[in-house]
């Protein structure tokens, strides 16, 4: 007799086919029995061929490949959670290659936990693309030191590598669909569990591995849409101003640089420069304007 299915892992995708099958192998590689868990991948209407994998790869778990038309981010989880089959829910992306005992940790937790909780695992960023990981071109994403278990703030509900009871998803009825763009979605239900008080831990040994290298080029780029997608959180909750970088000294400095003036020409040079604490100021500022350029924007 088959054993009910224990955790179901959604991934939304668009695009990613070459990574996807990386990823997917790796759940085929996991050291729990692989009947215990599913993956459900939602394609938001890909044209690199993901259809082409979902019907050609072979898993060793259950795997439900669905097509839909792009409703963003949030609108390919709520699908992946709701044609689920299990209690307990695994969000990751698929450029997250999960460790061999990532399904295993993830089970285990829930489990042992006394009452709902989410788990937000360690995601390791990586320096440059290769396979398998080295430790010396890998490094945490949660820079902190914390211990395994450790209570987090809402600010690190994120969905790279994040678990919780399907029921708590429900009653929130899941991310917010408005947020399409860059950001916040994962952040904004987290803040919404949080002020139910529903704990999140950290599960130091439920380990995936990005495998997408973030240039600071890129980095300081995608600010704008995540300020963008920052309006939408400010509107929903405004009492998070101040979290959101709306403080005043900030605003100010803002308002009086010019998008051409000598401040952002002093700072690219910087951020292009030699390694140093010029180089990281620039880029941190180049990071902070353009994040508040999409903040502020009409």
């Amino acid at each position: 007799m088959t054993p009910p299915i224990q955790i179901s892992v959604v991934i939304g995708t668009f695009n990613q086919a070459p990574v996807l099958e990386r990823v997917l192998d790796g759940y085929n590689q996991q050291t729990c029995p692989l009947e215990l868990f599913e993956v459900i991948v939602v394609d938001s209407g890909s044209t690199d061929g993901t259809a082409t994998l979902f019907s050609q790869f072979d898993a060793l778990f259950q795997f439900h490949g669905i097509i839909q038309e792009n409703q963003g981010k949030s609108g390919a989880r709520n699908r992946g959670v709701a044609e689920s089959n299990s209690d307990i829910i695994i969000i990751t992306d698929a450029d997250m290659i999960p460790g061999p005992d990532f399904i295993a940790t993830h089970i285990k937790a829930h489990q042992s936990a006394s009452t709902p909780t989410c788990f937000e695992g360690a995601t390791l960023n990586m320096t440059e693309l290769h396979w398998p990981p080295q430790p010396a071109k890998v490094f945490p994403y949660i820079t902190r030191s914390l211990a395994d278990g450790a209570s987090l703030g809402w600010y690190y509900f994120l969905t790279g590598n994040l678990s919780f009871p399907k029921s708590l998803f429900t009653e929130e009825n899941g991310f917010d669909i408005e947020f399409l763009g860059y950001g916040w979605e994962d952040l904004e239900l987290g803040y919404r569990l949080q002020q139910k008080k529903v704990p999140l831990r950290y599960l130091k040994s439920a380990i995936n591995y990005h495998y997408h290298v973030v240039s600071e080029n890129d980095e300081i780029k995608r600010n704008i849409k995540k300020g963008e997608s920052a309006q939408i959180m400010l509107r929903k909750h405004p009492e998070l101003k101040w979290f959101l970088g709306l403080n005043p000294l900030s605003v100010w400095v803002y308002r009086t640089t010019s998008p051409t003036g000598w401040i952002i020409r002093a700072m690219t040079r910087w951020h292009e420069g030699t390694p140093g604490w010029t180089r990281r100021f620039g880029t941190w500022f180049l990071k902070e304007y353009y994040y508040l350029s999409g903040l502020l924007g009409a």
